[in-house]
């Protein structure tokens, strides 16, 4: 219903039953702190020892200052992966490193924390869960199945991501104003919506709108 007072280009973690990313196939790729090229190495043999799975890539960022430099680079950079995770400490700088592309592409990191002992386990957190990214408009689209989930694990993703959503979103509840649920390729279908308030006029008069887009998406209107 409302526009985001400011964009949070930080992924918005949402809790879901059956992980869209821990499967045989899934290309993710972990951003991490070193220097002078060598921190990566470290956190490859780090994540080794504590048998760490999930991971197709560990990329430092002086590597990615330096590799990554040309537009075309970043842009088959970020459609290589299927999710990014990245230090915590480095998220500040990605933005200018990775340039547009992952932004528009809803791709910027998730942020694990990468100081205590458990490294496996915040990775494989990050790998249960998917993301909301939100931005200055008034559409958030969520990921919330693959097409190769079984009916009853997509149910049960929606509605998970339904009831987790408006937890992140400043009005709450009274900022959704339609929920759709789509694929790549279909229409978006309806699962929820409410009437828009217009000044002047009492809840429950005018029109409604929106949509979403992506593969196994749920989009929301906000």
């Amino acid at each position: 219903k409302r526009v985001p007072a400011a964009r949070r280009d930080m992924p918005m973690r949402i809790e879901v039953p059956h992980a869209l990313y821990e499967f045989e196939g899934a290309e993710v790729c972990l951003f991490v702190k070193d220097k002078k090229g060598e921190g990566h190495r470290a956190a490859k043999e780090r994540l080794r020892q504590e048998e760490a799975s999930g991971l197709a890539k560990v990329l430092g960022v002086s590597k990615l200052r330096s590799k990554y430099e040309s537009h075309e680079a970043k842009r088959q950079l970020c459609h290589a992966y299927d999710l990014f995770l990245a230090d915590d400490r480095i998220i500040p700088v990605l933005p200018k490193l990775l340039g547009k592309t992952f932004f528009k592409k809803k791709k910027q990191p998730v942020p694990v924390r990468l100081r205590g002992k458990d490294w496996k386990g915040q990775i494989e957190k990050a790998l249960g869960a998917t993301y909301a990214f939100i931005g200055g408009g008034t559409c958030v689209n969520i990921r919330v199945a693959r097409s190769t989930f079984e009916d009853a694990d997509v149910v049960e993703n929606v509605m998970a991501a339904v009831k987790a959503l408006p937890e992140v979103l400043p009005g709450k509840w009274r900022s959704v104003q339609a929920l759709y649920l789509k694929t790549a390729e279909s229409v978006a279908l309806p699962i929820y919506q409410t009437l828009p308030e217009v000044p002047g006029m009492g809840a429950g008069e005018g029109g409604i709108g929106g949509d979403g887009d992506g593969a196994g998406k749920g989009g929301g209107r906000a």
